[in-house]
């Protein structure tokens, strides 16, 4: 990696390191990754696969399925009220990114937290 990359890297760290702090403490539903000063989106993306190994994107998704999974199985809210809160609006929507991310369908995850 050429010096001047390595330069912006630690440059951009703290935005970085923002954009994260923020994933992890905002909610799941309407959760969105601000754009740091300075720091394109294009730039962001870069800067976050290289700090954490994912997208921004990709870390927002998985932040608001790991909560769904969480209601899902220590809760009793429907599925749909699941769903809107982690901010997916179909079903059939839920049931494929929760297949993709979590490995199991909406009725098995339920279905473990009574077992």
């Amino acid at each position: 990696m050429p010096l001047a990359a390595t330069g912006e890297l630690v440059a951009h760290a703290a935005g970085t390191r923002s954009a994260v702090a923020h994933i992890e403490a905002g909610p799941a539903g309407s959760l969105t990754v601000p754009e740091p000063a300075g720091v394109s989106h294009n730039q962001l993306t870069r800067l976050f696969r290289a700090a954490t190994g994912d997208t921004s994107v990709g870390c927002v998704r998985r932040r608001g399925l790991d909560r769904a999974r969480h209601l899902l199985c220590a809760s009793t809210p429907s599925v749909p009220a699941v769903a809107a809160s982690v901010g997916i609006p179909g079903l059939h929507a839920f049931d494929t990114a929760c297949r993709r991310e979590l490995g199991a369908a909406l009725h098995a995850l339920r279905a473990a937290a009574t077992a």
